[in-house]
């Protein structure tokens, strides 16, 4: 039986990381100040105020995130984000394991998820759009025959529903994983459990004899940015 590694890697660079909980930070605060605001509540217009504030910096923050994917190299770049037969094996694998309620295997993988790496630049486009529509939540302008209105509160739900997915899915990849997906996007940093080497024997650890998803030798030598 081959001797495991384990290696402590940082993954996620500073900036990377503080522009993921801004933007999960903001989109919380905007989810609760639009439920005061539905309620009526007694400070209308603070609630108002600072729901339109928290969205206007919103946009400034996946603005700066579009932006850091062209300046970090590494798993914030741009590039780290375009699928390849792996990754797409990886997000069928991925797929299963949800659809299985966590009893299909855990596959592995270096820093994007597999899956949610295919839809994390809808997302950003979706929150970004959602935003703007917000700035004109209250005018007359229509698009493709639906007002502002309609616009942001449609855009707001898919983003409620992939927020709920994505919480849910973190949980299950930190109790059924054991690379420290949650506190990677906290410190930094995750584990990654060698087990031997690739078949080619060019130096590649394998994460997982059963992960689609192998990391290279240089993404580990090689950490972002910080």
């Amino acid at each position: 039986m081959p001797q495991e590694t384990i290696r402590h890697v940082l993954v996620w660079s500073g900036w990377v990381r503080l522009t993921h909980w801004l933007m999960a930070g903001g989109v919380l605060f905007l989810f609760a100040s639009a439920w005061a605001i539905g309620l009526g509540a007694a400070d209308y217009e603070f609630w108002r105020d600072w729901h339109m504030i928290c969205g206007q910096l919103l946009i400034l923050v996946v603005v700066a995130r579009v932006i850091l994917m062209f300046m970090l190299p590494g798993s914030a770049h741009w590039g780290a984000l375009l699928p390849d037969r792996a990754q797409l094996e990886g997000a069928k694998q991925m797929l299963l394991f949800y659809l299985s309620f966590a009893r299909f295997p855990l596959p592995n993988w270096y820093a994007h998820n597999p899956f949610w790496r295919q839809i994390y630049p809808l997302v950003l486009l979706i929150l970004l759009l959602c935003a703007i529509t917000g700035l004109y939540y209250n005018t007359a302008n229509t698009f493709l025959g639906m007002s502002m209105f309609g616009w942001h509160a449609a855009l707001a739900g898919i983003i409620l529903g992939v927020t709920v997915a994505h919480l849910l899915a973190v949980f299950l990849h930190d109790l059924k994983g054991k690379g420290a997906g949650i506190s990677g996007m906290i410190s930094g940093y995750r584990y990654f459990h060698v087990e031997g080497r690739d078949k080619g024997g060019n130096g590649t650890p394998v994460v997982n004899k059963s992960s689609v998803v192998h990391v290279s030798i240089d993404s580990i030598r090689k950490p972002p940015k910080r």
